[in-house]
């Protein structure tokens, strides 16, 4: 399954009341379900929008409008209409995300009973830890519940550690979550490799910590947290509808998926949904602050701890490597996530492959024996196959990306990267590759050396048509769904990671009114962080009219990269810049008069800007041909264009800034453009 808009659709909860909600929702579902079920009926297709029943039930609901569009929906005279173009696999894509998400409003999971302390029981463990999106892993291990790992508040030590310790031996019954060995009895194999390497010294450590999961008693504690008759009914209704839908001749050139793969979905799903949850920093417990400061971070007994502060008080989070805790913690970034997915997978029989990369990511692959090749699956994304996002959608430099499983250990770099020719460049300044070769083949061999021979052979075989494929992948064009941006993590956690790609998708389409007035306006005030759409009267402001408001500066945004809002508290100043420590970037927005046949006959464009020590910024118009021009006239005539905006230069992230302004100034907009339409 390739990424899709998840942020339009996770509005509409949280900006309507529920029940509002959910008959839009199931409005919405029954649009899509007739389109998908009869694509050639051409009725299906097209709502009208002053359809009493499509108003109330569905337009009213703030942020349905905009999710139709990205769903493919296009206005134009008084319609909203799919046009054959749209593909029907991406209709589907949005309607089960909307399906589950509806679902999950409508009957909210059952408080978990596992214990999810702010500060859990830490554990006797050694080795190193995760890094901080997964990109160094450590081991832990396991013991009893030590009560002086509760972090007191600075200003009452007593009575907070006193009240931690009542929680802990109140809690609810736990889920029966046991191994039958230690963490570190399930890790600990003979060491092949030679000291010296670091990076060689890490791959063995993660190649022996995937053989935790191969504890049969802690799979079937597993198997007792998964919600499998439910995930496989939807995975077989899912497999009907591919059945009906290839029946009717529909997507012909795609393969029917098999049970299995569409249980990982499902599985997948379910986990992101609903049973893992992810962590930037623990909020404080005084005043709300989901932003706390990390302060600290130690290593504990072998576990990494990261210790945030708030309103006085410390609180402490556990990095677990222990897949053991994981399923008592359900909580972390993608080291947690990625370990606790992999874990189910095998859990539920099939052949899965813990993912390191050194760009501080890890997700999963799952082989499939339908397709005969293993199948990326990134938990934290809820996103499948879409193995070149990493380096299109999130804009990571790929070098060394490997795979590990209970009998095997494979370089994938090549998998994810397609451009191959700077890959090896890339790696030839870190590692030989010979080195690596070696390394892979003695873990390899160590993982293998109490298999059966026919089993060796047989994976030979698996490994030897892996390669060829791995080989193929320089040639391979990104899908769409790969050049999406990170969803996991708060965008702030993004900024600091500079991770920050966010692509709205956003289109600016003239409503009917702004056909029917000739024009179109939009304008942006950063004290406020919102848009407002409006129409002018006959004397401008004096009789203007909004249309349509939308908070935050992404929210009618195309894509970004690497921007952020920046208030000065100090100061009392406002703007866009670029993330700290990037050396540029960039912010588009897309406008499309062309649908109803218009064209720009008169462009104002008012675009604010300020530049220190030699940082600039630049603005482009990008014509849909793809030229590109600075002068703001070459829009005339046109019915499509982008505004591009680059930031770069300076000693510092801040001295290039986009519609600076006093926090005070609300009733002012450094962004204003107007169009009168032809």
């Amino acid at each position: 399954m390739a990424a899709l808009n998840q942020a339009l659709v996770l509005a509409l909860e949280t900006s309507n009341p529920r029940e509002s909600y959910l008959v839009a929702t199931e409005t919405l579902l029954r649009l899509l379900d007739n389109i998908i079920r009869e694509p050639q009926n051409a009725k299906y297709r097209t709502v009208r929008l002053e359809n009493p029943s499509i108003k109330e039930k569905l337009l009213s609901v703030v942020g349905m409008k905009q999710l139709m569009l990205g769903i493919g929906f296009i206005e134009a005279n008084g319609t909203l209409t799919v046009p054959p173009n749209v593909l029907l696999a991406s209709l589907r894509k949005y309607r089960e995300f909307i399906h589950e998400r509806k679902e999950l409003i409508k009957n909210p999971p059952k408080p978990s009973t596992s214990i999810d302390k702010d500060s859990p029981a830490p554990t006797t463990v050694n080795a190193k830890s995760n890094g901080t999106g997964g990109g160094r892993t450590v081991a832990d291990g396991t013991s009893d519940v030590d009560m002086a790992s509760f972090v007191p508040s600075a200003t009452g030590s007593a009575n907070d550690s006193r009240s931690a310790i009542d929680s802990a031996t109140t809690a609810p019954a736990t889920p029966v979550i046991r191994a039958s060995r230690p963490f570190l009895a399930r890790i600990e194999f003979p060491r092949v490799l030679p000291p010296g390497n670091s990076l060689l010294q890490q791959l063995e450590l993660l190649s022996d910590q995937v053989m935790q999961y191969e504890d049969d008693l802690l799979q079937a504690s597993g198997r007792s947290l998964i919600p499998l008759e439910r995930l496989r009914a939807r995975a077989k209704e899912k497999q009907t509808q591919w059945r009906r839908l290839l029946q009717q001749g529909a997507d012909s050139t795609e393969q029917e998926p098999s049970a299995e793969d569409l249980l990982v979905e499902e599985l997948t799903a379910w986990f992101r949904g609903e049973f893992f949850r992810w962590v930037n920093a623990l909020p404080c417990t005084v005043c709300g602050n989901e932003q706390t400061q990390l302060v600290q971070s130690t290593v504990e007994d072998g576990v990494r701890v990261e210790v945030y502060r708030c309103c006085g008080q410390l609180r402490r989070f556990y990095r677990y490597n222990d897949v053991e805790k994981l399923l008592h913690t359900r909580r972390g970034r993608c080291g947690e996530w990625a370990n606790c997915f992999t874990f189910l997978c095998r859990c539920l029989g099939y052949e899965a492959r813990y993912v390191f990369s050194t760009g501080d990511h890890v997700w999963t692959e799952v082989w499939s024996e339908r397709r005969q090749r293993w199948i990326h699956v990134d938990p934290c994304e809820n996103v499948l196959d879409a193995p070149l996002m990493y380096e299109h959608g999130w804009r990571k430099e790929i070098t060394f990306v490997f795979a590990f499983a209970h009998d095997d250990v494979q370089d994938v770099s090549w998998r994810y990267s397609n451009d191959h020719t700077n890959l090896v460049q890339r790696r030839r300044a870190l590692c030989r590759e010979s080195t690596l070769l070696d390394a892979v083949w003695k873990l390899r061999g160590k993982r293998r050396a109490k298999l059966s021979a026919d089993r060796v052979a047989a994976l030979r075989r698996r490994t030897f048509d892996e390669c060829l494929e791995l080989l193929a992948c320089g040639q391979r064009v990104p899908t769409p769904g790969e050049l999406e941006g990170r969803s996991s993590g708060s965008l702030e956690w993004r900024l600091q990671r500079g991770e920050q790609q966010v692509n709205t998708r956003y289109m600016f389409i003239p409503t009917a009114d702004e056909v029917q007035a000739k024009q179109f306006n939009i304008r942006y005030c950063c004290a406020t962080d919102r848009y407002e759409r409006f129409l002018k009267g006959s004397s401008n402001r004096v009789n203007e009219r909004i249309t349509e408001t939308s908070n935050g500066w992404q929210s009618l945004q195309y894509m970004s990269r690497n921007i952020f809002r920046k208030e000065e508290h100090d100061w009392q100043m406002v703007y866009l810049a670029r993330t700290e420590g990037t050396e540029e970037a960039t912010i588009e927005w897309y406008f499309d008069f062309s649908v109803q046949g218009l064209r720009v006959k008169q462009i104002e464009l008012r675009f604010g800007q300020e530049t220190y020590e030699s940082a600039k910024v630049e603005l482009y118009f990008i014509k849909a041909d793809g030229s590109r021009s600075e002068a703001l006239s070459s829009l005339c005539e046109c019915g499509k264009f982008t505004l591009q905006a680059r930031l770069s230069g300076g000693s510092s992230w801040q001295h290039a800034q986009l519609f600076r302004q006093s926090k005070a100034s609300t009733d002012e907009c450094p962004f204003e453009m107007n169009v009168i339409l032809m």
